[in-house]
Parts: C-alpha cells; sequence; structure tokens
C-alpha cells in the first residue's frame, strides 16, 4: 500500500504541472491573440514552439505512463469504490485528453513553418484552441480525479 501511495502522489503531482501548464495555454496565453493579433501570437508561438514542446511533451508522456500505472494497480487491486472509480474516470479523461491532443497537435506545429498570413493563421489558432480547450478539459478532469482518490486513500 505505501508504494501505491507514493506512486499516486507522484502521478497527482505531474498530472498537476500538466494540468496547469496546459491550462495556462488554453485560458491565459492563447486568449492573447486577439488582444495582440495573430500575427504577432504567431511569431510568440514559434519562439515558445522548442522550449514549450520539451516541456510540455515530457510531462504528459510520463503524467500518462504513471495514470497507466496507478490504473493497473488499481484495477487489480482491493480499494475502496471511490479511489476505483477515480482513478478509472481519470484514465477514460486521459485518454481523451490525449485524442484532443492528436486532433491539436497538427494545427501547432504547421504554425512553426507558416506565413504570417493572418486569415490562415486564424483558421489554424481557432481549430488548435478548439481541440486544446477539448484536451484542457479532460487533463484537468484527470487531475481531479487523481487527487480526489489520493485524498481518499490517505484517510
Amino acid at each position: 500500500m505505501d508504494f501505491f501511495i507514493f506512486l499516486l502522489a507522484v502521478t497527482v503531482f505531474v498530472r498537476g504541472l500538466g494540468a496547469g501548464l496546459i491550462y495556462d495555454v488554453a485560458w491565459i496565453s492563447l486568449p492573447l491573440r486577439k488582444q495582440i493579433g495573430v500575427v504577432a501570437y504567431a511569431q510568440y508561438a514559434r519562439a515558445n514552439f522548442t522550449r514549450g514542446f520539451k516541456t510540455y511533451g515530457p510531462v504528459s508522456i510520463i503524467g500518462l505512463l504513471l495514470t497507466i500505472a496507478v490504473t493497473v494497480v488499481v484495477f487489480f487491486g482491493d480499494f475502496r469504490p471511490v479511489i476505483f472509480w477515480s482513478v478509472i474516470t481519470a484514465m477514460l479523461a486521459t485518454i481523451l485528453a490525449f485524442f484532443g491532443t492528436t486532433r491539436a497537435l497538427p494545427a501547432v506545429m504547421s504554425i512553426r513553418k507558416s506565413a504570417d498570413d493572418e486569415a490562415e493563421l486564424t483558421k489554424t489558432f481557432d481549430h488548435f484552441a478548439f481541440w486544446h480547450s477539448f484536451s484542457t478539459f479532460w487533463q484537468l478532469l484527470s487531475f481531479l480525479s487523481l487527487l480526489i482518490a489520493l485524498t481518499f486513500l490517505a484517510r
């Protein structure tokens, strides 16, 4: 049980970091394109891409792997229903979040080499914003579900 508490706590930490990162992009950074203009925002996004990619990617993949590990332990263990279902909810939400990411990522990747055409950038960022928001919702739900599991496990 002690190992599982540790594993779940590390998973909550990593998923919380990921939730914070994705929340920042979805509801803080991305809406700024409407204030500063889509071309200026595209320039910012291009400059941020390398650093962001080196951060967002590993946090997402490590969070996924940890969530899978927690799910396997819970699925084959003997846990209270609230813990079991919180972890299962987190895993399902993670799957949906990664689905959204597969839809959002090609759009943001295309911005790296795109021209500063305002109409095309607007269309691309709108597509990205929709799927990124979709992914953000599910990432946050996954984090909160894992946090609930940890809270009830600690009781």
